[in-house]
């Protein structure tokens, strides 16, 4: 290991945040756990950990409405509990492909948003901050050996996380169990999982290119100019002996 771990010190490295348009997104199905963002490493990467640097956790979920498409006001009641962020937007609407913002206004005890439909027919796609309980985790995967291997790295409860004030009390990585703990080899995987009641979406099922601009996932990093011999390997064992 400790030619590896030299070869790391010698590797020039940048640092960098890994944010969802550098993950493969995906839905969940609701109420078992399940993948819903993976991020594959195209050189080594080194996790940043400690309270200096947090990671940021709002993961939205989402459901679609219909307009009457006579340009009224129309109230929509949200299936889960709508909570005010101290993060980001509550809630973010689309007219089909086209963005709104926030909503006309927002009742929060009774989870109901109202809009301000058009003139004709459309889909309303809402994103929306729940505080309904939540399991959520991180884990190192490597995909494509005999046994795959994954390791999680992260969880928490996202119904916490999402009332939290996030910039007052931070999330964070702590990998101080080996000093391989925190490293992603080439081609590994930092998977992102959910447990929820609602649906996940990180764009609409209809096809009009929508997205919940008010979710947040955001892990510091840092990223090594080239891949690092032999830290698959080294990383591999290193798991399997947790």
């Amino acid at each position: 290991m400790s030619d590896v771990m030299d070869r790391l010190a010698e590797t020039p490295r940048r640092s960098t945040t890994l944010s969802p348009r550098q993950f493969e997104t995906s839905t969940n199905s609701q109420g078992s756990m399940s993948e819903i963002a993976a991020f594959t490493a195209n050189t080594a990467h080194g996790l940043k950990t400690g309270r200096s640097n947090p990671i940021r956790l709002v993961i939205p979920a989402y459901q679609s409405f219909e307009t009457a498409g006579d340009g009224s006001d129309q109230s929509f009641n949200l299936t889960y509990d709508l909570i005010e962020s101290p993060d980001t937007q509550d809630v973010v609407v689309w007219f089909g492909g086209d963005y709104q913002g926030s909503p006309k206004s927002v009742d929060h005890d009774a989870d109901s948003i109202t809009v301000s439909g058009p003139g004709s027919v459309a889909t309303v796609h809402v994103y929306y901050v729940a505080g309904n309980a939540a399991s959520f985790e991180l884990r190192k995967k490597l995909p494509g050996s005999k046994v795959e291997g994954n390791e999680q790295v992260y969880d928490a409860n996202l119904g916490l996380i999402h009332n939290a004030n996030q910039a007052e009390q931070p999330e964070f990585l702590e990998l101080n169990e080996s000093k391989l703990q925190r490293y992603l080899a080439t081609d590994m995987e930092l998977e992102a999982r959910i447990r929820a009641p609602y649906q996940v979406r990180w764009t609409d099922p209809d096809g009009d290119g929508t997205e919940p601009t008010n979710a947040l996932l955001q892990v510091p990093a840092q990223k090594a100019n080239t891949e690092v011999p032999g830290l698959r390997s080294a990383v591999s064992t290193d798991m399997g002996n947790r």
